[in-house]
């Protein structure tokens, strides 16, 4: 493993170098705007089976791609118009766009949908890079899965095996890179663009934080949540928005709020059944899932507007892909609604952020 720290008189010089370590099949730790990256070259298998071993990425956990161009974009995903409006108005920057993959990159970058994020950095040098090799690199941060997010060298090295460590071919270091949260990720391939992690880009920062540590206190968070609502969703019916990532607790948060409400049923993901309902002495808790959901008339067969009455709970997981929908009702009918978003901070652990 080599280490260049990186100054005005040796970056170009790097930069080349690590052009030909990515070419040869290796990968490079390299800074972005959000923390350090590590990058494959995303058309060379090698590059990127060395980049997937090294990350000990969960199989079928996509790895999205920077690009120094929405030109260089096209080359690899089809964008809609939602995706380019998107590149307009906040690339260069902190956000992934998830688009329809085109099948140019390496195996494993790509979702098991056949999606693929596209990132522009705001970094000069990772531009630089991409721009000197002439294609992409996987645009994934540099720590293990699971680890934290790292800012310093020092954050990766210390958390790595030394296995992991030894598929490290070349290190770019500039010193400690600002705080910044990670990157925005908005699935554009859904009828209404859908953002499945936020970052720095957010619409209201009025919320409070928690930090969770396992399923029990995500449980308990959930039953909170509820009882502190217990005055209002009898008079009114109550939304419950998530937006969070696959696996990060969003039905253990559900049983939470089943827990509050006095259901003793088991409640389940309604990933395959799409709905999920549970009596209550004042009504329901409805437990919606629109991953599959692709156009509003499905929302309109499903009827779930007729269930947005006093005493109902709303659960809706992956909401932003049903947004323009329940934007109706919160906008024209006396509904509360409550949105919460959940963040990876270790494989055990998350943040959650409740917005009301």
């Amino acid at each position: 493993m080599k280490r260049i720290i990186i100054n005005s008189t040796n970056r170009s010089e790097a930069i080349k170098e690590a052009v030909a370590v990515l070419n040869a099949g290796g990968i490079v730790i390299f800074p972005t705007e959000t923390c350090y990256g590590v990058a494959a070259n995303a058309t060379n298998q090698d590059s990127v089976d060395k980049m997937l071993a090294y990350k000990r990425r969960p199989e079928g956990k996509a790895i999205s791609i920077a690009v120094n161009s929405p030109e260089m974009a096209a080359k690899y995903v089809s964008a809609n118009s939602s995706a380019l409006d998107v590149y307009d108005k906040f690339l260069p920057g902190p956000v992934t766009v998830i688009s329809k993959s085109l099948g140019k990159v390496a195996k494993g970058l790509e979702a098991e949908n056949g999606t693929l994020g596209i990132r522009i950095p705001d970094y000069q040098l990772a531009l630089d890079l991409v721009t000197e090799l002439g294609g992409p690199i996987s645009a994934s941060s540099a720590n293990s899965s699971g680890k934290k997010t790292p800012y310093t060298i020092e954050d990766i090295l210390d958390n790595l095996s030394k296995k992991q460590k030894g598929l490290v071919d070349l290190i770019l270091d500039v010193g400690e890179l600002v705080h910044n949260p990670p990157s925005t990720v908005i699935d554009t391939t859904k009828m209404n663009m859908q953002v499945l992690r936020e970052g720095s880009i957010r619409l209201d920062d009025k919320h409070e934080e928690f930090d969770i540590e396992s399923a029990e206190e995500m449980q308990e968070l959930g039953e909170k949540l509820i009882l502190q609502q217990q005055d209002s969703y009898i008079i009114k019916p109550l939304l419950i928005l998530f937006n969070a990532d696959l696996g990060a607790g969003k039905t253990q948060f559900t049983k939470g709020v089943a827990k509050g409400l006095g259901i003793t049923e088991v409640v389940t993901s309604p990933t395959y059944t799409l709905i999920e309902e549970y009596p209550y002495k004042n009504g329901k808790l409805i437990h919606f899932d629109a991953w599959r959901i692709e156009r509003i008339e499905e929302l309109e067969d499903l009827e779930i507007e007729k269930e947005i009455k006093p005493g109902n709970v709303i659960v809706i997981e992956w909401a932003g892909a049903t947004a323009s929908f329940f934007e109706e009702f919160i906008k024209n009918q006396d509904v509360d609604f409550i949105e919460i978003h959940i963040d990876y901070t270790s494989l055990t652990a998350r943040k959650v952020k409740i917005f009301q």
